[in-house]
C-alpha cells in the first residue's frame, strides 16, 4: 500500500483513538531536536516506560491506525504474549534497512515510513484542526458551562461546608436578640 501524500494518513489519524493518536504523533511526527519522530529508545524514554512497554504501546497504536488505514473497525486485543512478540517483530521491522518478509507487517512499515515522511505537512494539519476546534463557537460554549458548572459545585460545596457554622451562627445570634428583647 503506497501512500503518498498525507491526506489519507490525516484521515486515518482521525479515525483512531485520541491515546493512539498520541503515541503515533510522539514516534513519527513530532518535531524533537533530532529532527521528525523519535527513535524507539527516546519514545520509551519520552513515556517513561520500559522500553518492551513502548514496544506493545507503539504495536497497539499501530494496529488501530492500520486499520483506519483500510477502512476497517479496530483490532481485538490479543493475550499479551502475542502482543509482545507481534511489537518486537515490528519494531525489528521499523529498525531493519530491508523490508520485513511478511507482506502485511511490510504494508504497515511502508504507511508508518510515510507517516514519519509527511511529518510536517501531518503537524501542520493537526495544528490547524486544534486551532479550529478553539476557536469554534461550541468550544467556547462548552468551555463556558463547564465554568458555570465549576462555580455551582463550589457554591453547594461552601454551602455544604459550612452550613454546620451557619446554623450555630444563626442560632447564637437569634438567642442573643431574644435575651436582648427579654430585659
Amino acid at each position: 500500500m503506497t501512500v503518498p501524500d498525507a491526506d489519507p494518513l490525516y484521515l486515518a489519524l482521525t479515525r483512531i483513538h485520541p491515546r493512539a493518536l498520541q503515541v503515533l504523533v510522539a514516534r513519527f511526527v513530532a518535531k524533537t531536536e533530532t529532527g521528525d519522530g523519535r527513535s524507539q529508545a527516546a519514545f520509551a524514554a519520552f513515556y517513561g516506560v520500559p522500553e518492551a512497554s513502548a514496544k506493545v504501546l507503539l504495536w497497539r497504536a499501530v494496529g488501530e491506525f492500520d486499520a483506519a488505514l483500510a477502512g476497517r473497525p479496530a483490532p481485538t486485543p490479543l493475550p499479551f504474549e502475542e502482543e509482545q512478540r507481534r511489537a518486537d517483530a515490528l519494531c525489528a521491522a521499523l529498525e531493519a534497512p530491508l523490508p520485513p518478509q511478511s507482506q502485511e507487517l511490510g504494508k504497515t512499515v511502508e504507511a508508518l515510513t510515510s507517516l514519519h515522511a509527511n511529518a510536517s505537512a501531518i503537524r501542520e494539519r493537526l495544528a490547524r484542526a486544534e486551532q479550529a476546534e478553539l476557536s469554534s463557537p461550541e468550544y467556547a460554549r462548552e468551555t463556558w458551562l463547564r465554568r458555570i458548572a465549576i462555580v455551582v459545585v463550589l457554591a453547594v460545596s461552601a454551602w455544604f461546608y459550612w452550613q454546620a457554622d451557619l446554623a450555630r451562627w444563626w442560632r447564637s445570634s437569634t438567642a442573643v436578640e431574644a435575651r436582648d428583647a427579654g430585659r
